[in-house]
C-alpha cells in the first residue's frame, strides 16, 4: 500500500511542504546503505520510546487514536461506551523523555542486533516511506507488548486498520489473548485501489458501503456492527432562495491543486448572488496548502480554520467538494454538494459519490438554475437511500445503534474472560457483488 503510486504521490507533496521531513528525506536518500540502517534504528526507537500510558492501565477497554480524525472517531465511540471502564495509550514526543519510558530502553537494546538485520533488508528492498513505516511497525509492536503486560486491560480500540501504530497495538493486543476493536476513522470507500483486511475481533463501521470495501480483501466473514457518524445530523436544506445572498463552503482534502482553487474561488467571487466563500483545509497539517494567497483574493473569501467541522458546517448554503469524504459530514449537516473532480490531484470519483448518485456535478455557472438542479437531486426520495448507504444512521435512531455497540462490545470482552463461553457478536457477511442493503 505504501509504495503505492497514489502514496508516493502525498509523501512528494509532504516532502514539498515540510522542512523537517524534507530535511530527514534528504539527508537519508543521500547516505551509504550502512548509515540508512542506523537511521531507521533511530527513528524506530523514538517511535518506541513515544508510546505511553496515559491515565489507568487497567481497564475494560484501551482507547487508541494517533491522527485527529482517529482521535474524534474513538472520542465518539469512547462516550457511548459508558459502562466500561477505559484507559488510554497516546504517542508524544515528551514521553521519549519520561522516566517510565527510559526504563523500557534496555528491552529496545536487546533487540537491537535483530532490529538491525531487519533494517538492513528494509533499506536494500523498500523506497524510505515504506521503510520507515514497516520498521516503526516492529519497535511499536514491542512497545505496546511491554505496555500491555504492564496492564490489566482487556481490550484495545484503534481508529485505523492501516498505520503501523494501529496494527502494532492490535498485533499486540491478540499475541495477548485481548481483543480487538476497530473503527473507521473517515468515510473513505477505498474504491481506487487496494483495501488492506482488518486485524480485529469486531469493527464498528458507519457505512455499508466501507464495510464492503473492507470485506474485499479481507478473505473471511468480518464480525460488524453498523454506529453513527460523529458528526450530529440536520435534515437536508436543498431548496434555495436564489434573491438571497448565500455562503458557499470548499472543503478540502490531500493534494490540493492550488491553481483550480483559485480559479474556483474568482468564479464563486465573481457571481452577485454569493455573500461569503469559506475554505476549511485538511485537518492534517502536514498536507496542507498556505491558502493565504488565495484568502487576499477578495475580501469575502475567508479560511475557516479554528472552528469545529460541524459548526462550519452549519455556516454554509452549500458546499464545493473534491475527493474528500467529508463529503459525508457535510451532507449529514443538511448542506447540499457539489463535486468539483479538479480541487484535488487524486483518481477521479475516488470514492464512487458521483457514480452512485450520492453527489451532483459543479456546473459551469453557480446560479439560479443549479439552484433549481440541487433541490431536485437532493429532494428525490431515492436520493436517502443512498445517502443511507454511505451512512447507516442517516434519519435512523442512534440510540439504537449504540445500545448494540455497548451491549456487542460488552459480550466480546465477557467471553474473552470466560474461555468455555463462545459468544459472538452479530456477524454480518459481504456479498462485495452488490450493495449491502442495511435494514
Amino acid at each position: 500500500m505504501d509504495s503505492s503510486p497514489a502514496r508516493m504521490t502525498v509523501f512528494s507533496d509532504i516532502v514539498r511542504k515540510s522542512r523537517v521531513i524534507r530535511s530527514a528525506y534528504l539527508f537519508y536518500d543521500s547516505a551509504p546503505e550502512f548509515i540508512k540502517s542506523y537511521l531507521l534504528i533511530l527513528y524506530g526507537l523514538k517511535c518506541y520510546l513515544s508510546a505511553n500510558w496515559r491515565g489507568m492501565a487497567a481497564a475494560d477497554v484501551v482507547f487508541f487514536g494517533s491522527c485527529p480524525n482517529e482521535q474524534v472517531a474513538i472520542a465518539h465511540l469512547r462516550r457511548h461506551l459508558h459502562e466500561l471502564t477505559a484507559g488510554d495509550i497516546a504517542l508524544s514526543r515528551a514521553n521519549c523523555f519520561h522516566p517510565h519510558s527510559l526504563r523500557a530502553l534496555p528491552a529496545f537494546i536487546c533487540h537491537a542486533f535483530r532490529l538491525h538485520r531487519v533494517a538492513r533488508r528494509l533499506v536494500r528492498r523498500f523506497h524510505f516511506l515504506p521503510a520507515c513505516r514497516i520498521f516503526s511497525t516492529m519497535t511499536y509492536y514491542l512497545r505496546f507488548r511491554r505496555l500491555l503486560a504492564a496492564g490489566q486491560s482487556k481490550s484495545v480500540f484503534i481508529a485505523n486498520h492501516y498505520s503501523p501504530e494501529c496494527l502494532a497495538l492490535a498485533a499486540a493486543a491478540h499475541q495477548s489473548g485481548r481483543r480487538v476493536f476497530c473503527t473507521n476513522h473517515a468515510n473513505g470507500t477505498w474504491r481506487s485501489g487496494y483495501v488492506p483486511p482488518l486485524h480485529s475481533d469486531l469493527v464498528a463501521v458507519t457505512s455499508a458501503a466501507i464495510l464492503e470495501a473492507y470485506a474485499k480483501h479481507s478473505g473471511r466473514t468480518i464480525n460488524s456492527i453498523l454506529i453513527p457518524q460523529p458528526s450530529p445530523q440536520r435534515p437536508m436544506q436543498a431548496r434555495i432562495d436564489p434573491g438571497k445572498p448565500i455562503t458557499v463552503g470548499i472543503f478540502l482534502t490531500a493534494l490540493t491543486n492550488m491553481q483550480h482553487l483559485e480559479t474556483l474561488v474568482r468564479r464563486l467571487e465573481a457571481s452577485p448572488m454569493i455573500a461569503r466563500v469559506l475554505i476549511r483545509a485538511h485537518p492534517v497539517k502536514v498536507v496542507n496548502e498556505d491558502l493565504s494567497p488565495v484568502v487576499a483574493l477578495s475580501g469575502r473569501v475567508e479560511e475557516s480554520a479554528g472552528i469545529p467541522l460541524f459548526e462550519n458546517i452549519g455556516l454554509c448554503d452549500v458546499a464545493v467538494c473534491g475527493n474528500s469524504s467529508v463529503t459525508i459530514d457535510v451532507l449529514r449537516g443538511g448542506v447540499p454538494v457539489f463535486y468539483d473532480y479538479g480541487l484535488d490531484d487524486l483518481a477521479f470519483d475516488v470514492n464512487g459519490y458521483l457514480d452512485q448518485k450520492l453527489v451532483l456535478q459543479l456546473p459551469a455557472a453557480l446560479d439560479a438554475a443549479a439552484l433549481q438542479a440541487l433541490e431536485r437531486f437532493y429532494g428525490d426520495p431515492a436520493w436517502q437511500k443512498v445517502m443511507h448507504y454511505f451512512d447507516a444512521s442517516y434519519r435512523q435512531d442512534e440510540g439504537a445503534m449504540f445500545r448494540r455497540l455497548q451491549d456487542s462490545v460488552g459480550a466480546m470482552i465477557r467471553a474473552s474472560e470466560a474461555p468455555e463461553v463462545r459468544a459472538l457478536p452479530q456477524s454480518l457477511p459481504v456479498d462485495v457483488s452488490r450493495p449491502i442493503t442495511v435494514s
